[in-house]
């Protein structure tokens, strides 16, 4: 392509994302020429540079407040996509080192998530319960969607806040427009949340009526707005198609190309399969070892839990770091303010508190209340140490939080490894009863993969897969538990969620088995760990090519 007809093209692309997020003309033709100026089309540089502008790109247009989800400006938002797109595989990165050809892969990732969100899952017209204006969790979500603060606020605080509240029923009311193919199991889901919604701004107007009045009429209107939108959905449900997931192909395509998982879905489930009858077998062994030993009783109070998990925490952190098997940076500590995590729908300050008698416990913290180290090992050098450690990153494409779930397989997958290797290194040899926990939650975590898959292929309903969930997981969840609910909701809603333990797991493993045959006797796994997590939540196929210097998993996820 000619120099001159590719700067008009990239000026072309640049003034279409200017009309779709209302951004004045000159400032972005001025970024585009400095763009050019600053990067060569094929270097490094310009794909960073084109990365930023991408990333200023993705949220969607605002109208007085509102995220536009209309028809004509989601058409609009796809068509620049494209030109993102064609300007990315203009970039030649064929004599980059492979740590920068990892990073196009990143870039090229986010931009095919957004891609299946436009082509495929389209949640501003098929899930009504992508229209959460509160953050109540995890899952997809409309732009904008806050958490409902502590009161009072001060005086910015609360006008901002108060703004916020204040669109909450005109995007409700866009949200019944937009939802031209809403599907029955995620408006049921959305029914569910709605609920939630309609308690949590009940419960802030009231607050705000005994100590910041102003707020009040605000909540009210937005208690309002979520309930007409909740009554909205319950008069159409029963007429919407049941199925809510995207089809086979298209999770197959997802896997792939977004996920960068070098597995089929038919592959995933064999080897979901048989990791859930492993974890089944070891349990029982583990079973009739202990058989005359008493489970733990589960703590009672929050004071009891509070010291458990302190005591939890340093003890795991402690065998780490003193077993030389990764590398805990000091930031990486206990938090005494954490607490025990809830669920969305647990937020509703119309249920009892969690230490209310009698109570009553899902099943983590069925686990988590009578040892929770396994749990604690997932969460603390799992998730948490990724959380503190990305916050850390200044590398341009790695640093950034990943959008689309494209790190999702890489994160919980590092976390639920960390469980089984606490148990195969010996911090629970002298805590049977935590070594059947630790293989409970194994077999819950690959109970989890058939249901994903089943509904994501429309052959199971949310009610068929968590019904499958609660069967095959072997102690402690009933008919109702809130574990199941959350899970099944979220792995219907985020393709890859509920595969992504297992998986990513299997992905770890196989590259410490590839780099361990690769070293030899030299091998370390402390240095392997640290190797691991130093290259960043990206994809494991991308750490595995950047590690063993092997492209056999990712060279045919280009096309």
């Amino acid at each position: 392509m000619p120099t001159c007809f590719r700067s008009r093209f990239r000026l072309a692309a640049a003034l279409l994302v200017a009309s779709v997020h209302g951004i004045a003309a000159p400032a972005i033709m001025a970024d585009e020429r400095s763009s050019q100026s600053a990067a060569q089309p094929s270097s490094y540089a310009a794909l960073v540079d084109l990365y930023r502008e991408f990333r200023a790109f993705v949220p969607p247009a605002m109208v007085d407040g509102v995220p536009d989800y209309s028809p004509a400006s989601v058409a609009a938002h796809y068509a620049a996509l494209r030109s993102f797109q064609a300007r990315l595989a203009a970039i030649d990165d064929s004599d980059w080192p492979i740590s920068e050809r990892v990073d196009y892969m990143v870039v090229l990732a986010e931009m095919r998530g957004l891609e299946f969100q436009h082509r495929v899952t389209e949640p501003w017209k098929r899930d009504p319960a992508f229209y959460s204006v509160t953050n109540l969790g995890f899952g997809p979500k409309m732009h904008g969607a806050f958490a409902v603060p502590k009161l009072p606020l001060a005086g910015d605080e609360a006008a901002a806040f108060q703004a916020r509240l204040d669109v909450v029923p005109a995007a409700l009311q866009q949200a019944r427009k937009n939802l031209t193919d809403a599907r029955g199991d995620l408006a049921r889901l959305a029914i569910a949340q709605k609920a939630v919604e309609v308690n949590l701004f009940g419960d802030l107007a009231a607050e705000a009526e005994k100590v910041q009045p102003a707020l009040a009429p605000s909540a009210r209107r937005a208690q309002a707005a979520a309930a007409g939108f909740k009554s909205w959905l319950e008069d159409i449900e029963s007429s919407l198609p049941a199925h809510g997931g995207v089809g086979r192909d298209n999770y197959a395509w997802y896997l792939r190309h977004v996920l960068l998982l070098p597995y089929s879905p038919e592959e995933i489930e064999t080897i979901g399969e048989r990791e859930y009858q492993r974890q089944i077998a070891f349990l029982k062994i583990e079973e009739h070892r202990n058989r005359a030993i008493p489970m733990p009783r589960p703590v009672a109070t929050r004071a009891e839990f509070d010291a458990k998990r302190k005591a939890e925490d340093e003890d795991i952190l402690r065998f780490l770091r003193d077993g030389d098997w990764v590398t805990i940076p000091d930031y990486v500590a206990h938090d005494p303010d954490e607490g025990p995590y809830q669920f969305p729908f647990e937020k509703d300050p119309s249920k009892p508190g969690l230490f209310d008698p009698p109570q009553h416990l899902h099943f983590f913290f069925q686990a988590e209340f009578r040892d929770g180290r396994p749990l604690r090992a997932h969460n603390l050098p799992g998730h948490a140490f990724d959380a503190l450690q990305a916050a850390r990153d200044t590398r341009p494409v790695r640093g950034q939080p990943r959008l689309f779930f494209v790190n999702g397989v890489r994160n919980e997958g590092w976390a639920f490894y960390l469980e089984e290797l606490i148990l195969q290194a010996g911090l629970l040899d002298e805590r049977p009863k935590t070594r059947e926990i630790d293989y409970i939650l194994g077999a819950k975590r690959a109970a989890r993969v058939l249901p994903e898959i089943r509904m994501q292929a429309n052959e199971w309903t949310w009610e068929q897969a968590n019904a499958s969930l609660i069967a095959r997981t072997p102690k402690w969840m009933e008919p109702g538990d809130a574990v199941a609910r959350f899970d099944i909701e979220l792995y219907l809603r985020q393709p890859g969620y509920g595969i992504g333990y297992y998986m990513g797991k299997v992905e770890l493993e196989k590259l410490l088995a590839d780099m361990a045959m690769q070293d030899g006797e030299a091998f370390d796994i402390k240095s392997f760990h640290d190797r691991f997590r130093a290259a960043g939540s990206i994809p494991i196929s991308l750490i595995r090519w950047e590690m063993t210097g092997r492209d056999d998993e990712v060279k045919g996820m280009r096309d």
